[in-house]
């Protein structure tokens, strides 16, 4: 590491840089929010970074996306934007993941960052990321913007703190849980966005970040930005009892398997009556109601039409793995590095530690 290159951040009462170059950061959502936060901490001199996103680049990111030039057009997110962070925080580590996240990174990689940063564009990613930090009680800062304001949550108390599901009633959860860009009704006219919003509402989240890292006091309020006034508030939030994602993993069983082992390795180094259960359903089979074709696969569910009708595919799933055959690899069916998996005896439920050995080739 280059001291000299941090004189000025030392200068700050309380800074220490060290803490922040031995620190893991994992940030899902490479957009707008994403870009900031990233180019924030990187800046700040976060040792290891970790970027999890599995879009490409589209022209209208570049207005709100610094680490995006228009070369970069149609490659992946991650892609770019850890080749531009390479070039302006040498002393940053890299990696990058272009799959959805619960695809991408495990529970014991969660458990073992420092602190994940969500920068998601969803109900439906905010609630999938909850509950899988849930399990592992990975502290962790969600962001988003809106028409002239933003918010930043941070849940950095779990289990015993609120977490993002605590805010959420039966009617929130009936919202589309669609990102802004893809919703029905207004796919001609997409949601207005612009870099200042993302840029307040990232440097906010990267503000709270660095001072979590070097263990410094934090406030745990979720910050409201209002645009039209320049007002950023608190607003308290408390932890539901009611909400799902309190219940950590108390007791895992770390074996020598990876996400590229097969079921059949998996049934020898489990128990003869063990069924381990992957956190998401996978594809058995799909079926086109139309015309009848059948397709026997085993792999990630995936929204695709009927090669000979276009119709849509309806898919049968399961959530045993050992249902698979013994030649299928954990990685098609969805499992990532380093993930942690229930496994079901009788009407017990363990849990086992897969390696976190992350190579998707």
């Amino acid at each position: 590491m280059n001291n000299e290159r941090y004189n000025r951040n030392t200068l700050l009462p309380g800074w220490t840089q060290n803490r922040l170059t031995q620190s893991t950061v994992i940030i899902m959502g490479m957009g707008a929010l994403g870009n900031v936060v990233s180019q924030s901490l990187a800046l700040a001199g976060v040792g290891h970074l970790i970027l999890c996103d599995m879009d490409r680049i589209e022209l209208s990111n570049l207005s709100r996306a610094p680490l995006f030039k228009e070369s970069d057009i149609g490659e992946y997110k991650v892609d770019a934007a850890s080749r531009s962070l390479s070039c302006i925080a040498p002393d940053s580590h890299i990696d990058t993941r272009n799959k959805p996240f619960e695809y991408a990174i495990g529970l014991s990689e969660l458990r073992d960052a420092d602190l994940i940063i969500g920068c998601l564009d969803s109900r439906s990613a905010r609630r999938e990321l909850a509950g899988r930090c849930g399990l592992v009680s990975a502290p962790w800062i969600d962001g988003a913007t809106g028409e002239w304001s933003g918010e930043i949550r941070p849940y950095l108390d779990l289990p015993d703190g609120p977490c993002y599901g605590c805010g959420l009633s039966d009617e929130t959860r009936a919202i589309s849980d669609l990102p802004r860009s893809c919703r029905v009704q207004d796919i001609n006219t997409p949601d207005a966005a612009t870099a200042p919003l993302s840029m307040i509402v990232g440097a906010q989240m990267s503000l709270i970040a660095v001072r979590w890292l070097m263990n410094l006091e934090v406030k745990q309020d979720i910050l409201v930005l209002d645009g039209l006034t320049g007002e950023i508030y608190p607003v308290k939030h408390q932890r539901s009892l009611s909400c799902p994602y309190h219940h950590p993993i108390s007791s895992v069983k770390k074996i020598s398997l990876n996400h590229k082992s097969t079921v059949a390795q998996l049934k020898k180094e489990l128990e003869n009556d063990a069924h381990p259960l992957t956190w998401k359903p996978f594809q058995v089979s799909a079926h086109c109601r139309k015309c009848g074709v059948i397709s026997n696969k085993h792999a990630v569910s995936k929204q695709s039409d009927c090669p000979n009708c276009k119709t849509p595919l309806f898919f049968r799933t399961q959530l045993d793995i050992f249902s698979a055959p013994d030649e299928t690899t954990l990685k098609t069916l969805g499992i990532p590095p380093g993930e942690i998996l229930p496994v079901k005896m009788g009407e017990q439920i363990t849990y086992v530690e897969l390696v976190n050995f992350y190579n998707f080739d």
